[in-house]
């Protein structure tokens, strides 16, 4: 070989080692430009929701709303929505045990209180962009509720599991107890008097409501008519004698006279399968333009609506997709708008008064997923399950989401299992057994002949890949097999 060919060939040789450092130069830049892009990053696919224990609506720009949301058994978000729900951003991270109580301080809305079980009050300033605690003086224990002066908003109220009611006058920075009347017993809600806010109004887990016409100085029972109460208690802004006491087994009762004596305001409320009693009322909301337009909130009954101050009820569940009702607001301005806080599926949102439902849920993403499974001849569809909130199903690859729940008996769901061979067919374990659907989750049915009783705490399922009708359920008490005699 001529010195010209070795030069030539020296040359090509080191123009393709540089394309080809180039072309690795590139390659390496074009993953980081990936990974920038969201390759190997995680990005969160829902389902959207969660258990909304508190909502609040903004008294002065009723588009900004605050939820508390116990997304699981130990730590809760607050989220917050500043067009009416249709998004929302999570403003609190990691609240110790939020249980439900939020208040908006009706003349300086951006300052804002948070009960927390076992974590106290939290209060921001900034309209939840920080957040500090204010419990000096104030028992570390559960907070169910806290209710501000309307007239003094640096006072303020907090209902407690025990011994009751706590009072500040410093907006927060101090608490002292004023208990004088009321028995060693939980405080779930509290209602001021709006035209005399000195009046007050507690209803206690066991022992009914319990009134002050002196701020908390002192209290006295205010039962007569009145079963045993446990925590929805609202009072009519335009004539604050008029109060609505919610109750665990015997419905809504009525009082027009301050609490000195209550009725009964069941008619058309929902009443439990097989039994006399009525489900639990939850929540009461007034409209504050029509006060006699109000809805209860039930648990497993869903929404009811009254025009009648309470004489006759009709359920307005339609778009609804469960039907435990943990809280409900109305809009003060344009009260046909009505939001309600639901039970694992998040927020749902009316403007006509009820008539329709939609969730409003975009971001709010509080839901513990436990298991996961995808259809292995249709990767579209997959289905998650819920920490106490069942089986959420999915046909578009995680975009949306919808609960597939009838048949579960609380559903507290630990694992999934789909049939290889019929992915219509799937498995669900739960605390109370073995649930399979063979319609792509829409009905479920017991499979627990054999295990475990009363609680059989299934905690994981694997079906046989070569004889699917056989399945393997894990349980506190070990493993037990399932050989189906027929297929699904």
């Amino acid at each position: 070989m001529n010195a010209h060919m070795k030069s030539m060939g020296a040359k090509t040789i080191a123009s393709r080692l540089g394309t080809a450092l180039m072309l690795s130069a590139l390659v390496w830049l074009g993953g980081l430009s990936r990974a920038e892009a969201g390759v190997d990053v995680w990005t969160t696919n829902g389902p959207e929701g969660g258990s909304i224990r508190a909502l609040a609506i903004d008294p002065q720009s009723p588009a900004t709303l605050y939820v508390a949301v116990q997304g699981d058994r130990v730590y809760s978000d607050l989220y917050k929505s500043t067009d009416g729900g249709s998004s929302w951003q999570a403003i609190a991270r990691g609240l110790p045990r939020n249980y439900g109580a939020l208040a908006i301080d009706p003349q300086t809305t951006t300052t804002v209180y948070a009960g927390t079980w076992g974590g106290g009050i939290f209060k921001s300033t900034d309209g939840g962009a920080s957040w500090n605690a204010v419990n000096t003086g104030l028992p570390a224990a559960c907070v169910y509720t806290v209710a501000i002066d309307p007239r003094t908003p640096t006072t303020l109220y907090a209902g407690i599991c025990s011994p009751g009611v706590f009072k500040s006058t410093d907006g927060g920075g101090t608490w002292s107890a004023v208990n004088t009347g009321l028995p060693a017993t939980s405080v779930e809600t509290i209602a001021i008097d709006p035209q005399t806010p000195t009046t007050l109004y507690a209803g206690t887990s066991s022992y009914g409501v319990f009134k002050s016409t002196d701020g908390g100085g002192s209290w006295t029972a205010a039962n007569t008519g009145l079963p045993a109460t446990y925590g929805a208690l609202a009072i009519d802004p335009q004539t604050p004698t008029t109060l609505y006491a919610g109750t665990s087994s015997q419905g809504l009762f009525k009082s027009t006279d301050g609490g000195v004596s209550w009725a009964a305001a069941n008619t058309g409320l929902p009443q439990r399968e097989g039994s006399s009693s009525y489900r639990e009322v939850l929540s009461v909301a007034i409209d504050p333009q029509t006060p006699s337009t109000l809805y209860a909130g039930t648990s497993g009954g869903g929404v009811f609506k009254s025009t009648d101050g309470g004489g006759t009820w009709g359920a307005v569940n339609t778009g609804l997709t469960t039907t435990s009702v943990y809280t409900l607001a109305v809009d003060p301005r344009t009260p046909a708008t009505i939001y309600t806080g639901m039970s694992y599926h998040g927020v749902f949102k009316s403007t006509d008064g009820g008539a329709g439902w939609s969730a409003v849920n975009t971001g709010l993403s509080r839901l513990a997923v436990v298991a996961l499974a995808i259809d292995p001849q249709t990767p579209s569809t997959l289905y998650a399950g819920i920490d106490a909130g069942g089986v959420f199903k999915s046909t578009d690859g995680g975009e949306s989401w919808n609960a597939v729940n009838t048949g579960l008996t609380y559903p507290y769901v630990t694992a999934l299992a789909i049939d290889p061979q019929r992915p219509s067919t799937l498995y669900a374990a739960s605390y109370y057994g073995v649930f399979k659907s063979a319609d792509g989750g829409e009905s479920w049915s017991a499979l627990n002949t054999g295990l475990p009783n009363p609680y059989p705490y299934a905690k994981a399922l694997a079906i046989d890949p070569q004889t699917p009708t056989r399945l393997y359920a894990g349980t506190l008490a070990g493993v037990f097999d399932l050989q189906q005699t027929t297929a699904p």
